[in-house]
Order: structure tokens, then C-alpha cells, then sequence
């Protein structure tokens, strides 16, 4: 992880995503709430400021479906994403016991380091719509 200074630029797209953390925002999504308190700001510094703050561990790119959208922090958790509308929520349980952790590095010789998830469903609105 390198380090790299940090301008209002970022700190401005910082605040969005932090603000916009529930759902998971698109870089067109954050550019588009930063730009009412930075109206000079490009498209372009928006993705420079993202990569930044996923290099330096503050965000977290997730790419589902051909779309990067961003949430706060690295922390380990895994993700649930709507099939029909695109809406994304965290999931808050943990996926693998530490034995199949184990059992896996054994079996592959690999040391896990991270195991993020991405389920797919129908979010609750969605699946009122469709019964």
C-alpha cells in the first residue's frame, strides 16, 4: 500500500462515499454528489481520488457485474447484490469457519488471506414484485 498525500479533492470523495456507504456507490454516483459542493471537479480527479484511497486501505473497490462501486474501509465482509434492481448490501456474517480455512490451505498449499464473497438474489422489494 503506498502512501499519498491527501487533498481536498480526496477528502471531498472520501466524505461522499462515506456518506453513500449503504449503498455501495458507483464512481459516476459519487461524482455526481461531489460536484454539488466542488463543481469544478473532473470525472477524472474522481477516479484518481477512488484509486487513491483504495491503494491506501481507506475504501474498498468491489467490482460486481462489469461496475466498480466502493464502500468504506477494507474490513472483511462480503456483499449481497439484487439481481433485477443492483442494490448491494453488506453481509455480516462470517462465510468460512476457520476449519475450512484450513482445510483449504492444506489442501492447495495456499495461504488465505482474504475470502470476500458476492451473493446474488432478490432484494425484498423485488421479491414482492415478483410474487
Amino acid at each position: 500500500m503506498r502512501r499519498t498525500r491527501n487533498t481536498l479533492q480526496r477528502k471531498a470523495v472520501l466524505e461522499v462515499i462515506q456518506e453513500l456507504d449503504h449503498q455501495h456507490p458507483t464512481a459516476a454516483q459519487v461524482f455526481e454528489h461531489v460536484r454539488t459542493s466542488h463543481p469544478r471537479l473532473s470525472l477524472a480527479t474522481v477516479y484518481r481520488s477512488l484509486d487513491a484511497l483504495a491503494d491506501q486501505g481507506e475504501i474498498a473497490a468491489l467490482r460486481v457485474e462489469n461496475v466498480t462501486r466502493y464502500c468504506v474501509g477494507q474490513s472483511h465482509h462480503h456483499h449481497i447484490v439484487c439481481r433485477k434492481c443492483g442494490a448491494m448490501e453488506d453481509v455480516c456474517t462470517e462465510v468460512f469457519p476457520d476449519a475450512a480455512l484450513r482445510h483449504l490451505e492444506e489442501c492447495s498449499g495456499f495461504r488465505v488471506e482474504d475470502t470476500p464473497m458476492l451473493f446474488s438474489g432478490l432484494c425484498p422489494s423485488c421479491a414482492e414484485k415478483t410474487a
